[in-house]
């Protein structure tokens, strides 16, 4: 609306200008042009939520404003096709230029005046951005956004139910229940596969036809960097997997032949190393204590996935590779981080991305900084026992060291295996036979025993058992076994045993082996 105030001074006159402003934001008009500043106009304007007033310059011609107004209007579709088409060559510049991932959604956060959500096929939010001025925009910050919306919730998917082809239309558009925001999503698709979403998330007032436009095209840009992305992982996985299972699985006999291959990857073994594994701890996604296996198996993909992109962006010449449950990781360290600055990146790594990948947590191990093709296997051999120790047997959801595994460390580097078993058997074999032939259960006894450092109280409490029942099972292990549990000797060597029996698995599953292919 274009109003000409001038020569409006009688004070009649005046007061009826509040109730015109009433009636113009009841009919529908966005905002109104004046030719002269009138305050009673200003003011009754701020009375209404998104109705703006335009003061126009003196000797404005007010038929010129109106039609350029009009032609606005008439030509409001290609306005639209031509800022979506800006942002659209913006994002495909940064993504030429291999922006990192989070600094492209921060460009259109900024170009949309939007909080913008990057989320993969899964629903699992790969890097949420915010305006600059969000504050001024009435819209949270990224931290805070990061739990208002998920694809999740909207479309139905999941690690064991990933969107497809099909699955959405071209653009979704949503009121979040009891939120003051409103969302507009577009798929990302490769290949007639969709990779991912894109999402606009702005206040529910201010979302306009011209969000839907914008997501739609900025979704096409952004399948570029996430077609590289994986591209690159792909070949990186393929070179980096098959040296790296040579190396760790110690098919490769020959020190030679490993630093020439090593060399072929742009690397010298002979250099220090920093050796990591990456593992989702037990039981632990969603906060259940169990899933099935199409939903564990999705949450360790995306969690390999957000582990390999951050580690790559970070160190672009770490060495990678996916062995079963870990993620074994060789990283550079020659005139590179300290070895304490690196556990503080892949501890807060972990905490990090767990919940990206669904609410899971992550352990990781860490083996010595070390050189030399032999002593790499070695300070590798470390970190995945580090890995699946800390997560069997220290609670998980930690970055632990070899070095920091106590009484393990010392098993784990007694190369007698078959010593071990041995000694775990003289103390503890006639009561595990006993287990099996009776379905008893002497040797979870045993643990709560020790657990309680010998208090019979604490320890039936514990195990749930009344004392009388506790006493009677220990005098039966003492039979069994012909020894007394009052001896400290005695007690120092079962519990040992105790421990050998529990790690002794998980420690061969971390030998490197000396023939026949990799694990895959």
């Amino acid at each position: 609306m274009i109003l000409s105030l001038r020569g409006v001074t009688a004070r009649s006159e005046l007061l009826g200008l509040p109730r015109l402003v009433d009636a113009l934001a009841a009919s529908g008009v966005s905002a109104i042009a004046l030719s002269d500043d009138v305050p009673e106009v200003s003011e009754a304007a701020r009375q209404h939520e998104g109705l703006s007033v335009l003061v126009l310059p003196p000797d404005t011609s007010l038929n010129e404003v109106e039609r350029a107004v009009i032609g606005l209007i008439l030509d409001r579709d290609g306005l639209v096709q031509r800022r979506s088409g800006d942002l659209y060559q913006t994002l495909i510049g940064l993504a030429l230029e291999d922006a990192p991932t989070q600094t492209i959604v921060n460009a259109l956060a900024n170009a949309a005046g939007r909080v913008v959500y990057l989320e993969d096929e899964y629903g699992v939010c790969q890097a949420v951005g915010a305006p600059d001025d969000h504050e001024t925009l009435g819209l949270p910050s990224a931290s805070d956004a990061a739990g208002l919306y998920s694809a999740r919730e909207v479309l139905g998917i999941s690690f064991a139910s990933p969107a497809t082809a099909g699955h959405t239309p071209s653009c979704i558009r949503r009121i979040l229940p009891e939120l003051p925001y409103a969302v507009c999503s577009a798929p990302i698709t490769l290949g007639g596969t969709i990779a991912g979403f894109l999402t606009l998330l702005g206040a529910s007032h201010q979302m306009q036809d011209i969000d839907e436009v914008i997501v739609v095209r900025a979704a096409s840009a952004f399948a570029v960097p996430i077609a590289k992305q994986r591209a690159i992982v792909e070949t990186q996985t393929r070179l980096q997997g098959s040296f790296l299972e040579n190396l760790f699985a110690g098919t490769i006999a020959d020190d030679e032949e490993l630093a020439a291959r090593a060399r072929y990857l742009g690397h010298d073994l002979f250099e220090p190393y920093d050796t990591a594994c990456l593992t989702l701890d037990d039981n632990l996604v969603g906060g259940r204590t169990a899933v099935d296996e199409a939903t564990r198996a999705g949450a360790w993909t995306s969690f390999l996935d957000l582990a390999r992109r951050d580690i790559l962006e970070r160190w672009p010449r770490a060495l990678l590779r996916e062995r079963g449950d870990i993620l074994a990781v060789l990283l550079p360290a020659a005139d590179g981080p300290t070895a304490a600055a690196i556990r503080t990146y892949l501890d807060e790594a972990r905490s990090r991305l767990g919940p990206l990948a669904g609410k899971v947590t992550a352990t990781v191990g860490l083996g010595r900084r070390t050189s030399g093709p032999r002593d790499i296997v070695k300070s590798y051999a470390e970190a995945e026992q580090a890995a699946r120790i800390g997560r069997q047997f220290l609670g998980g959801d930690r970055t632990v060291s070899f070095e920091e595994l106590g009484v393990y460390r010392v098993i784990a580097r007694v190369e007698d295996h078959a010593s071990l078993d041995a000694f775990c058997r003289e103390y503890l074999g006639p009561v595990e036979e006993y287990d099996a032939r009776h379905t008893a259960e002497l040797i979870e006894t045993l643990e709560g025993f020790f657990a309680c450092n010998g208090n019979h109280a604490r320890a039936a409490e514990m195990l749930h058992l009344h004392r009388n029942t506790l006493l009677y099972r220990l005098e039966r292990i003492e039979t069994l076994t012909e020894r007394n549990l009052a001896d400290a000797e005695t007690r120092l060597s079962i519990q040992l045993a105790l421990k050998i029996r529990r790690v002794l698995p998980t420690i061969l599953a971390s030998q490197p082996r000396s023939s026949g292919g990799g694990r895959h």
